[in-house]
């Protein structure tokens, strides 16, 4: 082979295998979907809902969280961005992360009280994430809730861009219950079964249409102190007390 071949030849080579590996490597690509109609719909486990009920736990929307009407286990949650890992070899779009910002929940007992702000999703660690908000202060992104991926990202081209994803089997990691147990002052019993409870689902969908009104804004919650409701309770036992012996 002459000098002027191996000259030209070896760059070529050396450039088709750059090439190569570029595109069989994911390169992720970020979407702001804050003004695309790209929701996420929360649904409690109807066994979970009723467990909580029972025990006078109730959940509330805040921020842009929406209650969906009909239920009080069920909540849309506007999604604000996404990150997606593109291969070209094989063509392909795999979810790496996702975020909720401005949205969040209150959980209340009657002992107690936690929020959960600003969403992510965590596709390296399937895990979800939210600013933890108890009497003690806020946790930026702290691990909630493990989950499984029941259908991964479907994406089709047909009509607009549409992506669709769901997550089921969502149960709180170890210091989530601790959390839990703690800011929403459970009894015992209780305690005992959040490693088992499955708190849901939540289904992704992302739409080529437009939407206006949502905040990509970091939601702050104020979160109730602790002895609040106690206080309440004693204060109004208190007043019946004295009513009560007014009367006699």
């Amino acid at each position: 082979m002459s000098t002027f071949n191996r000259f030209v030849r070896q760059p070529l080579l050396a450039l088709g295998v750059a090439t190569a590996a570029a595109s069989a490597s994911a390169i992720p690509l970020t979407i702001p979907t804050t003004l695309l109609d790209a929701q996420s719909f929360y649904t409690f486990n109807q066994d979970t809902a009723g467990l909580m009920e029972n025990m006078g736990i109730s959940a509330r929307a805040l921020g842009n969280t929406q209650a969906m009407a009909g239920s009080n286990w069920q909540f849309m949650m506007p999604v604000t961005q996404m990150t997606l890992d593109a291969t070209i070899l094989p063509l392909g779009l795999n979810p790496r992360s996702g975020y909720a910002m401005g949205s969040g929940l209150l959980i209340q007992s009657g002992g107690g009280a936690l929020s959960l702000a600003n969403f992510g999703l965590d596709f390296k660690r399937n895990i979800l994430t939210a600013d933890l908000g108890t009497s003690a202060g806020i946790v930026k992104n702290f691990d909630v809730y493990s989950f499984t991926v029941d259908q991964g990202l479907h994406v089709s081209t047909k009509g607009g861009l549409t992506m669709q994803m769901n997550l089921s089997h969502m149960t709180l990691t170890s210091a989530a219950q601790v959390q839990f147990a703690s800011a929403l002052q459970l009894e015992e019993f209780a305690v005992a079964v959040l490693p088992l409870m499955d708190f849901g689902t939540l289904d992704v969908k992302v739409s080529p249409g437009l939407r206006f009104g949502v905040s990509d804004k970091s939601l702050v919650a104020a979160i109730p102190e602790a002895p609040t409701y106690a206080t309440l309770g004693l204060g109004l036992l208190g007043l019946a007390f004295l009513k009560r012996r007014a009367l006699v």
